[in-house]
């Protein structure tokens, strides 16, 4: 019978590394220019040569989708491997084959891995950019959201007249047609822990759970029915609307009198959000100088014509009333700079009362703890922002395998910021959990 087996064998592992290593390193790579699709051969061969197979794959990948063919049947020497300054003496380096170890590698795993499974805390922007990467790379992805419907932030943080939640709907639906799972009303932390997602079979955990947590102003008075959270106020009002509260939930009442500290894009959306619903005035008060606000000049200039009134370097020093509050104290400010450090100093004689019937504090955020008390290996900073590093795989935190992105890293940022962090830690993801395989 005739034999039509393979006749060239390919590069082990130890001949692979050691071709690797004879790369000259050229400062004008011949190579480059002699391969028609300028594959990165000079890039490749050194993550060769540093032992990292995965990053290989991906840099002949960037440029090759036929990298197990191109590898057999490319004239090489007419191309990369005749170029090479090398061939001159006879002695070029084996870049087909080299091509071929890592594309045979890659068919390797990718033949023998089973997808591996990965839960994803949270279903805000940063969550949902993670989850969709990743299930397009083939991963077995669950998303676990607390609330009743997922969507984090987009649905819960942001009003509708700003993002209309039909639009978000059509995000989660193309997350989901990727094959996503989608468990909410389940809170990591009390329902589930990390060490259980674990046992369940989960490879890998990635935390994208924003920040729940209001700061407080710390101030008399601040417990009295009447004050409530921006952030529980915006998500009360979502609450309502898909009718998972009564509208006897709401917090603000036709008629309220409104006052919200603080003047970010969560402040402002509080004090238009109050309008909406009948608030007979809203003003707000930030410490801060009006040049210095938080919130986006379109927001603020929309805020200002819808009728809300800003005042800047003021604050709340106190609240006032026995059962419920019935107002506060406003105290002027003025920012005192000594060298790289400043600080606010009341101004005297400036203090007085006014009547209010709802104090809405939108001062910042901070991650819930729930997670990271409920679990071993996790380490937060002062703020309780997890830590996370740059290597060896961006994103992970102090826990192997356990990856955090978005708000709960840093202070409250953009959606698209979030997104680009997403991306990122989803990348790494999906290295940390190849290398696991070699």
């Amino acid at each position: 019978m005739l034999n039509f087996d393979e006749l060239e064998k390919g590069f082990s592992e130890a001949e692979a590394l050691a071709e690797a290593q004879r790369c000259l390193k050229c400062k004008d790579p011949r190579c480059v220019k002699g391969c028609p699709i300028e594959n990165c051969i000079p890039q490749f061969i050194q993550a060769i040569c540093d032992g990292d197979v995965v990053e290989a794959v991906r840099l002949i990948n960037d440029r090759s989708n036929l990298a197990v063919i191109c590898s057999r049947v490319c004239p090489h020497n007419d191309q990369c491997e005749g170029a090479c300054v090398l061939s001159k003496k006879g002695k070029g380096i084996q870049i087909s084959k080299l091509e071929r170890y890592l594309a045979d590698k890659e068919m390797e795993l990718a033949l023998t891995r089973v997808a591996d499974k990965v839960a994803v805390i949270g279903s805000g922007p940063a969550s949902l950019s993670v989850a969709a990467i990743l299930a397009k790379e083939g991963y077995r992805v669950t998303m676990f959201e607390a609330r009743p419907q997922p969507g984090g932030v987009l649905r819960y943080g942001i009003p509708e007249y700003r993002l209309p939640k039909v639009m978000v709907d059509k995000q989660i639906e193309i997350v989901r047609n990727l094959g996503v799972r989608i468990e909410t009303g389940v809170v990591v932390g009390e329902d589930l822990t990390l060490d259980q997602l674990f046992a369940m079979g989960y490879k890998s955990v990635f935390i994208g759970t924003g920040t729940g947590l209001s700061r407080k102003l710390e101030v008399p008075g601040e417990d009295l029915p009447g004050v409530l959270q921006a952030i529980y106020f915006l998500e009360t009002v979502e609450l309502v609307r898909e009718e998972s509260l009564s509208v006897s939930h709401l917090p603000v009442k036709p008629g309220d009198r409104v006052v919200v500290v603080g003047a970010g894009n969560v402040a402002v959306d509080a004090a238009r959000t109050a309008l909406r619903f009948g608030a007979a005035e809203v003003q707000v008060v930030d410490i801060i100088a009006e040049h210095e606000r938080r919130c986006s000049d379109k927001e603020y200039e929309e805020a200002l014509h819808e009728g809300v009134r800003f005042s800047f370097e003021n604050s709340v020093t106190q609240v006032h009333g026995e059962e419920r509050m019935t107002g506060v104290s406003l105290q002027g400010f003025e920012r005192q700079v000594s060298g790289r450090e400043s600080r606010f100093v009341p101004l005297a004689g400036s203090e007085r009362q006014i009547q209010c019937d709802k104090l809405i504090i939108a001062i910042g955020q901070k991650p819930f703890a729930r997670i990271v008390s409920t679990t071993t290996g996790l380490k937060t900073n002062e703020q309780g922002y997890l830590i996370t590093n740059d290597e060896p795989h961006y994103g992970m935190t102090t826990r192997p395998g356990v990856f955090a992105a978005g708000d709960v890293v840093h202070e409250p940022k953009t959606v698209i910021l979030a997104m680009r962090e997403g991306r990122k830690v989803a990348e790494a993801i999906d290295t940390y959990l190849r290398r696991s395989h070699l």
